[in-house]
Order: structure tokens, then C-alpha cells, then sequence
């Protein structure tokens, strides 16, 4: 990966946008007092590329901005990439990954759906994770001596981290799941073969209970086919009862049929004579009722001769209300035009006094008219005025500001001489005494202060022109509006004049006509001379509806006297039918008595029938024994059978079960042994999985290389005096075995030493070599090309030499990088760099200058 460009927006001490081009940096040192944010920018190429640096989520906002955003450009394989990530405040990040077209030069997109499916792609375009990062590119603070600082097993560990050995611990976790899983399911195979060892045990005792079983159901099946026959003859003798019970039901319902007949006679008989005694008392006033009758004829004729003349008086009203509607509509028509001619009248009044009102408003509005235009004209004047001070204000700022550089001048070359303490004028370079000096400085005084009083007289001029200017131009603004109130007091005297001349022709109008015939109207109205031919066929009508001689009172007479007589066509219809019902109605009550009679015979014969057989079925039915007691004896009896027979099912079931145990058993046995086989295998692949197994050989095989390479540098560091080299084995004081460990063993002219007998400066060239050395290892492990080195340590703990001899083995190893950032605040190193990144804080955040 080689770093092309970086940006920064609020992310940690970077307040302000700020953009880091790195391009064409092969060496460089990042400078800038301690706090100015020079590590922040490493924090950020993590942070943006992985999402991982010193702090998380919203800690890494700066405190004053609402968000933290990166962008990192980059090229790796010869493909440039842009990473582009956001963390708005209190919000879910943005993460943008694209990828530039060579062809076309455009951006393409790599972003997936998810923040976590685009993390994942940019590992894979880089083949190595955060943790691979940062220990293959990255020398943090205090991170170099992390490895050589620690005790031989801390080493181990944090050398199988490096390594990405932590994996093997995962697969470790993972088979002794596996492991345990097929232990639990040993055991459990193990406990249900114990538990059919137990069941095969009882087969004898079962087979038994089986033969048991089976005589005592054969028993109770003898028991239950005795009760059974006894059960069919005791149920052949209850049917031939319920057969003489269904018999005698049959003799008592025909009994309460006899018994309803008679009752039924009786009440019929009752209602007949009843019927026969009404139809004689109705017959009792026969004369009455024919008298009436006679009476309520005779009015009924005179009814009809009224209804006649009613009929013809009803036609003649009718052909009345026509000659009365033609009349009131006449009459509505005058009422209407009458009113409207009313109206026209009261406008017409109106009119005339809107016509002397206008007139007199018309004479006001001239008046003003003429007032106006006075005014008006005299505004071409004012303009004339105020152009000429305006040029005269023009002149007098052009003289002031020519004063006012003037003065500044002289004011400038007071204080050159004032400050002046040599034998030259500063103004001309001529020898100047300092009478002279005080001369010439007097001369400029006086010509200053001659200008500065025509100045400020000018300006107070200028102030008062100012003046004067706004004066006219209020005085102007107020004309313009005089010119629209006189154009529109013009137009309103023409819309005024208008409006005259048709109220006049209005009134003239209403005189000649509307007055006239609002008279004409009043006159026929108060006379009632209108719809004359109307009013001769109504007065025709009225003369013969006077000849008809209707009477709407006797009328009335007539038809009450009719209605209260009404009831007797009623009463002579029932008298009528009374005469026609009587002889029949006698016959009738006749037959119903002699049917009732023989009714009554034949049911004190049908009694004695009744009440013999009831006497038999008693006797038959007190000789029959419980049949439900023996019914209920049976039902027991099957009962103890069937529970008997599931007891044999049972029994049987239970030796059938121990033939199916015995086949599970073979299954079972076959099934732990490939468990046992199988667990045998899970321990030893666990074993190897473990720290003594595949990771040990690892670490041994990385050990070789991380030696090379370490040595390779440290040569050039300590310019041949010092090796290093890793010992994985150290023998035991109190017994001949080897213990296992990782000692770092240090060979320099002195001899070997281990690690923590060298001094600090020494101790960080020792660090650097190694660390360089496990950053290449572990980037050729990953499969990515270590192609820039961020060195953020080390260099204040050197001394000169050592600092030198460390600047010595960074451009050694420049040509295997194309990217070197070295971060320091040390003032003298900065030159030792072709190429710096100066960063500092300001009130704004931290800002930083490329310079090359």
C-alpha cells in the first residue's frame, strides 16, 4: 500500500478541513511539538481504513464538530483506491470504498450493502487485517520494545499474535467442543446400553407373568358367557311385556279418544242452543227494525237530490275561480310594475342629489387641481440645484483625498526623521545636521498643519452640502408625489365630468317616461278598471249560482239524519238472516244430542276392556326378576375381561420389547465404538492444536527468518558489532530436562548477554531490527507486499551516534519501501529528512504543511 493522498475533517485534534498530500513521499519525517496531533494522523489511516484507532465512535469527534470524516487515497498493486469514512455525532458510520477505471479515469464503487461487507473488502484487497496492519506497517509509541520487553513467555505470545497464531487457538476451542459433544454422546450411548442390560434381565419374570396372565383371562371369559345366556332369556320375556305394555297404551289412548269425542259433543250442543236463543231474541224485533227501514228511504231520496244541486253548484264555482285569477293576475302585473316604477322614482331622487353633490365636489377638485400643478412646475428647478452641488461635493472629495495622502506623507516622513540617528538624511541620503534635522522636521509641520485646516474645513463643507443634497432630495421625493396626487386628481375630474352627464340623462329619461305611466298605474289601480271581459263572465256566473238555489246547511241536515239511520240496513240484514238460520239450526241440535249419546255408551263398554288388561300386565310384570341387575353383572364381568385381556397385551408386549432391546443393543454397541475411535482422534488433533503443537512449529519455523532479517539490520545499526538470536529451550537446575521458552540472546564484542543487560539507546536499535524483521515476516506470511513504514518512536532515547547510525539504517532500508513516515518532535532531526510534514495546533485544530 503507498499513501497518495489523506483528508481530514473534525476527526480527533483536526477541527478544520485539512488535506496531506503525500504523494511522491519515498522519506519523510512528520514534526511538530508533542500534543500537535502528528500521531492523530496515523490514528486516522487506521481509523479510516479499518475503523480502529486510540478511541471509538463519538470520541473520536472533535469536541467542537458534528462529525468526523476521513478520506485516504491510495495505490496498491498498481490499482488506486479511495476510502471514505464518516461518523456523524450520535449517529451510524458511512464507510465508501471505490476504485479509479485506468481507461476511463472514473471512480467505481466497491461499497456493499453493509458496513461490515465493505470492512471485509477492504481487508481482502489488502490481504491483511487491522492487527496484521499495524504490526507489519505501523512502529507505534511504545510499541517497538512490546515484544522485546516482555518476560520469555509473554514473548510467545505476543509472537504467536503477530504471527496470527490465535487461530490455532480458536481451532483448539473449536475441536474440544467437538470433543465434548461426542463425550456427552458416548454417555449417553453408554447409559441407554446399561438401561437395556437391566430390561434384558427381567426376561423370565416377564414370560411368567405372561402365562399368569393368560389363565386367569380364560376364566373370566367361561364367567362372562354364563351371565350372557342368562342375560338373552330374561331380555325374551321383557320384549313380550313391552308387547303387552305397547297393547295397553294403545287401549287407554283410544279410551281418552272416546273421552274427547263426548267432551267435545257436549260443548258443541252448548253453542248451538246458545246460537238458537240469539237468533229468537233478534227475531223478537223484526217490526221495529222494518218501520225503520221505511224512514231512513225516504231521507235517502231527498240525500240524492242535495247531492245533485251540490255537484252543479261545485261546477260553477270551479268555472268561477278562472274570471278570479285572470282579475288577480291583472291586478299582481300592476302591483309589480307598479312597484318597480316606485323604485325608479326613488333612484331617480337619489340621482339628483348625487348630481348636485358631484357638480359641487367637481368645482373643489379644480381648485385643487389648479394648486397642484403650481407646485409641480417649480421641481426643475430644485433638480438644477441639487445637480450643482452635487458636482461641487464631487470636486471637494477629490481636493480632501489628495490632502489627506499628502498629509499622510509628510506624517511618514516626520517619523523617518524623528527615529533617524545617523549623519544621512533618510529621505534624500544627503549629510543632515540634527539642526537641520529639527528644521526640516518644523517645516513639515507647519506645511502638515496648513493642510489639515483647509481638510477639515473642507470637510465641514462637505457636510454641509451633504446636507443640503438630502434637503432638495426630500423635497423632490415629496414633488414626485404632488405629480402622481395632480395626475390622479385629473383623471378623477374626468371619471367626475362623466359621471354627470349620465346622471343628467338619466333624470331627463325618467320624466318623459316612467313618471307618466307610474300615474296611469295608481289611476287604473284605485279604480279597478282592468280585466273588464274577467269581470262580466264572473258576474254571469254569480246569477246563476243565485238561481240554483243550493243550501249548504240543509245540506248537511240531510246527511246527518241519513248517517244515524245507517245501522238499520245492518239490522234488517240480521233479521233476514235469522229467519233463514232458525229451522236448520233446531236440526242440527238434534243430531249433536243423539251423537253424544252413543258416545256415551261406548265408552262405559271400552272401560271394562281397559281395566282388565291393566290387571294382567301387573301380575306379568311383578314375576319378571331385575333384568337391569343382571345386565349390570354382565357389563362388570366384561369389563374385568377386557382389563384382563389389556393385562395379556401388556405382558406379551413386554417380552416382544426385549427382542427389539436385543437389536437396539447391537446397534448401540457398534455406534460408541466408532464414538471411542472417534474420540481418540478429536484428543490428539486437540493436542496439536495446542500451544506444544502447530503453533510451537510455527513459531520455530518463523524464528529462523525473523533472526535473517534482524540480523541483516542490526549489522548496519551497530556497524557489525552485534547479532541477535532467539532460544526456544532452557535447561532445568534441579533436573536434566529442557523447559520450554523464548529468550532473546544478544552477541556484541563484549560477548553474548540476553536482552536486558543492554542500555536504552542500545536496547532501541536491538527493538528497531526486530521489529522491522517481524514487520517483513509477517507481511510475507499475509501475502502483501510491505510497501510503506510508519515509524512513530524511538529517536529521543538515542544519543548522537545513535541517532545517526539509526537516520543510516532507515535510508539503507529505503529502497525496500516506497513509503517511509518517520514521526519525531526533535528539532535536529528534521533536516536529516529529504521531505517533512510540519504539524501544528492553532486555535482552529491542527494544521498541517507539506514541505519538499
Amino acid at each position: 500500500m503507498i499513501p497518495k493522498r489523506l483528508f481530514i475533517e473534525g476527526f480527533l485534534s483536526y477541527r478544520q478541513p485539512v488535506e496531506v498530500d503525500l504523494e511522491n513521499l519515498s522519506l519523510a519525517c512528520i514534526s511538530g511539538s508533542n500534543g500537535a496531533g502528528k500521531s492523530s494522523l496515523l490514528d486516522a489511516i487506521t481509523w479510516v481504513l479499518f475503523g480502529k484507532a486510540r478511541a471509538r465512535d463519538d470520541a473520536l469527534i472533535n469536541s467542537t464538530s458534528e462529525r468526523a470524516a476521513v478520506q485516504f487515497i491510495f495505490e496498491f498493486e498498481k490499482e488506486t483506491y479511495r476510502v471514505t469514512r464518516v461518523k456523524p455525532r450520535n449517529k451510524t458510520t458511512v464507510l465508501e470504498f471505490w476504485v479509479l477505471d485506468s481507461q476511463s479515469h472514473q471512480w467505481t464503487p466497491l461499497t456493499k450493502a453493509s458496513l461490515t461487507a465493505t470492512e471485509q473488502t477492504i481487508r481482502s484487497v489488502l490481504r491483511m487485517d487491522y492487527e496484521t496492519f499495524v504490526n507489519a506497517s505501523f512502529f507505534l509509541q511504545g510499541g517497538a520494545d512490546r515484544f522485546a520487553q516482555q518476560n520469555p513467555a509473554e514473548r510467545k505470545k505476543i509472537l504467536s499474535s503477530i504471527l496470527g497464531l490465535e487461530v490455532w487457538e480458536e481451532y483448539r476451542e473449536r475441536v474440544a467442543d467437538v470433543r465434548k459433544e461426542v463425550e456427552v454422546q458416548e454417555k449417553s450411548l453408554a447409559r441407554d446400553l446399561e438401561e437395556i442390560e437391566q430390561e434384558l434381565r427381567q426376561e423370565p419374570a416377564r414370560k411368567q407373568a405372561l402365562e399368569q396372565a393368560q389363565k386367569q383371562l380364560q376364566s373370566l371369559t367361561q364367567q362372562r358367557e354364563a351371565l350372557e345366556r342368562e342375560f338373552h332369556t330374561l331380555e325374551r320375556l321383557k320384549t313380550a311385556l313391552d308387547e303387552q305394555k305397547r297393547l295397553l297404551d294403545v287401549l287407554r289412548k283410544q279410551d281418552a279418544e272416546i273421552v274427547r269425542r263426548c267432551e267435545e259433543l257436549s260443548r258443541k250442543l252448548a253453542e248451538l242452543e246458545d246460537r238458537k236463543a240469539l237468533l229468537e231474541a233478534r227475531l223478537s224485533e223484526a217490526d221495529l227494525v222494518d218501520e225503520r227501514f221505511a224512514e231512513y228511504q225516504q231521507i235517502r231520496q231527498e240525500l240524492e237530490r242535495w247531492e245533485k244541486l251540490a255537484a252543479e253548484y261545485l261546477r260553477l264555482e270551479q268555472q268561477r275561480s278562472i274570471p278570479l285569477q285572470q282579475i288577480a293576475a291583472a291586478r299582481a302585473g300592476l302591483e309589480q310594475e307598479k312597484i318597480s316604477l316606485q323604485q325608479q322614482a326613488q333612484k331617480a331622487s337619489k340621482n339628483a342629489l348625487r348630481l348636485q353633490e358631484l357638480q359641487t365636489q367637481i368645482q373643489e377638485w379644480q381648485k385643487r387641481e389648479r394648486d397642484l400643478e403650481e407646485k409641480v412646475q417649480s421641481r426643475s428647478e430644485r433638480e438644477a440645484q441639487m445637480n450643482s452641488l452635487k458636482e461641487e461635493l464631487a470636486h471637494l472629495n477629490a481636493e480632501n483625498g489628495q490632502r489627506l495622502q499628502q498629509m499622510n506623507e509628510i506624517k511618514e516622513r516626520m517619523e523617518r526623521l524623528s527615529q533617524a540617528s545617523g549623519a544621512l538624511c533618510p529621505l534624500c541620503g544627503q549629510p543632515l545636521g540634527e539642526e537641520e534635522r529639527q528644521n526640516l522636521i518644523a517645516s513639515l509641520e507647519q506645511q502638515g498643519k496648513q493642510l489639515g485646516d483647509t481638510y477639515r474645513a473642507v470637510k465641514a463643507r462637505l457636510k454641509e452640502l451633504q446636507e443640503q443634497i438630502q434637503e432638495l432630495q426630500s423635497t423632490l421625493t415629496s414633488l414626485n408625489l404632488l405629480e402622481a396626487d395632480w395626475q390622479s386628481l385629473k383623471r378623477q375630474i374626468e371619471v367626475g365630468n362623466a359621471e354627470v352627464h349620465r346622471l343628467q340623462e338619466d333624470l331627463a329619461h325618467w320624466q318623459q317616461e316612467g313618471a307618466v305611466r307610474l300615474e296611469d298605474i295608481e289611476r287604473l289601480l284605485e279604480e279597478e278598471n282592468y280585466a273588464l271581459e274577467a269581470r262580466k263572465t264572473l258576474a254571469e256566473l254569480d246569477a246563476q249560482i243565485l238561481a240554483l238555489g243550493y243550501e249548504v246547511q240543509q245540506h248537511e241536515a240531510c246527511r246527518k239524519q241519513v248517517q244515524s239511520l245507517a245501522w238499520v240496513e245492518n239490522a234488517l240484514q240480521e233479521v233476514q238472516t235469522a229467519r233463514a238460520q232458525l229451522q236448520p239450526l233446531s236440526q242440527q241440535i238434534e243430531e249433536t244430542r243423539q251423537q253424544l249419546e252413543a258416545e256415551q255408551k261406548k265408552r262405559s263398554e271400552h272401560a271394562e276392556e281397559l281395566h282388565q288388561a291393566e290387571e294382567k300386565y301387573t301380575a306379568d310384570v311383578s314375576a319378571l326378576p331385575d333384568l337391569d341387575e343382571v345386565e349390570k353383572n354382565l357389563r362388570r364381568k366384561q369389563l374385568e375381561e377386557n382389563q384382563q385381556r389389556d393385562e395379556v397385551a401388556r405382558a406379551r408386549q413386554w417380552v416382544q420389547v426385549l427382542e427389539q432391546l436385543k437389536i437396539q443393543k447391537q446397534e448401540l454397541t457398534a455406534r460408541r465404538s466408532i464414538l471411542l475411535q472417534r474420540l481418540q482422534r478429536l484428543s490428539v488433533l486437540e493436542r496439536a492444536c495446542g500451544k506444544d503443537g502447530v503453533p510451537a512449529l510455527l513459531i520455530e519455523q518463523a524464528l529462523p527468518q525473523i533472526e535473517e532479517h534482524a540480523n541483516q539490520l542490526l549489522e548496519r545499526l551497530s556497524s557489525g558489532l552485534m547479532s541477535v538470536r532467539f532460544s526456544t529451550q532452557r535447561a532445568l537446575k534441579t533436573r536434566e530436562e529442557q523447559k520450554e521458552t523464548l529468550d532473546i540472546i544478544i552477541s556484541d564484542s563484549v560477548g553474548e548477554r540476553p536482552y536486558e543487560m543492554f542500555s536504552g539507546g542500545e536496547a532501541f536499535r536491538i527493538n528497531f531490527a526486530i521489529r522491522l524483521a517481524l514487520s517483513r515476516v509477517l507481511a510475507h506470511r499475509s501475502g502483501a507486499r510491505l510497501q510503506t513504514l510508519f515509524i512513530d518512536e524511538g529517536f529521543g532515547s538515542q544519543d548522537t551516534e545513535g541517532r545517526q547510525r539509526l537516520i543510516e539504517a532507515i535510508n539503507q532500508i529505503r529502497t525496500e519501501f516506497e513509503c517511509i513516515l518517520v514521526i519525531t518532535h526533535l528539532e535536529d532531526m528534521k533536516d536529516a529528512f529529504p521531505a517533512r510534514i510540519e504539524v501544528e495546533k492553532t486555535l482552529n485544530g491542527s494544521q498541517v504543511r507539506v514541505i519538499q
